[in-house]
């Protein structure tokens, strides 16, 4: 009987170290449940850099392909650039070649104006060329319009749109230019993801 009381004491003191130990593994888990990282897959946090070369006089084409366009950047796939986008007080050839200079794609916006621009053609083209051929940049001639465009330096690459069983159509000459513009569309997609798998495995 003597025993008893020492009995209940040990009992007293396993129950607080059991308590102990239980306060001890949730704090230990909760702690590590908040420095888990997230391993969730992050989006690609750098865009494709697009710039369009292009005659002033077809800017509501422009506009109209930009809308086409827009889904491509905001998902991120592409950051468009064109000479609007200059601001006030900064020099505009300046601007220009440097985002020609950095572009991923470099967008030809064909038509008999740009063919007669000496700015497109002459300085714009050449430069989207001459790192084309470097493979810097990836040139991709929109036809825009009719016009005498196949003997030209860039005649040699695949242009857009591509009517079904057709090969590159103007956009002005489609019945439907929403087509034209979608055809476009999925064009610079495809494109883009080639882009992008050679620089990842690069």
């Amino acid at each position: 009987m003597s025993d008893a009381p020492k009995f209940d004491l040990r009992g007293a003191n396993i129950g607080n170290l059991a308590e102990t130990v239980q306060g001890n593994q949730i704090a230990h888990m909760q702690s590590s449940a908040k420095s888990t990282p997230d391993v969730s897959p992050s989006p690609k946090t750098e865009s494709l850099t697009l710039f369009y070369s292009y005659a002033h006089a077809d800017e509501t084409l422009r506009d109209e392909l930009d809308k086409h366009l827009k889904l491509l950047q905001r998902q991120g796939i592409i950051t468009a650039w064109h000479d609007r986008d200059i601001t006030a007080g900064t020099e505009w050839a300046t601007a220009i070649d440097q985002n020609l200079n950095t572009a991923d794609i470099i967008l030809l916006l064909i038509s008999a104006n740009f063919l007669a621009s000496d700015y497109c053609y002459e300085t714009e083209l050449t430069r989207a060329l001459d790192r084309h051929t470097k493979g810097e940049a990836r040139i991709i001639p929109i036809i825009l319009k009719p016009c005498d465009w196949e003997s030209a330096p860039f005649g040699k690459l695949q242009a857009l749109p591509i009517a079904h069983g057709a090969g590159a159509k103007a956009v002005t000459t489609w019945n439907n230019q929403d087509e034209a513009f979608l055809a476009i569309a999925q064009g610079i997609r495809k494109a883009a993801e080639e882009i992008w798998q050679k620089k990842t495995s690069s």
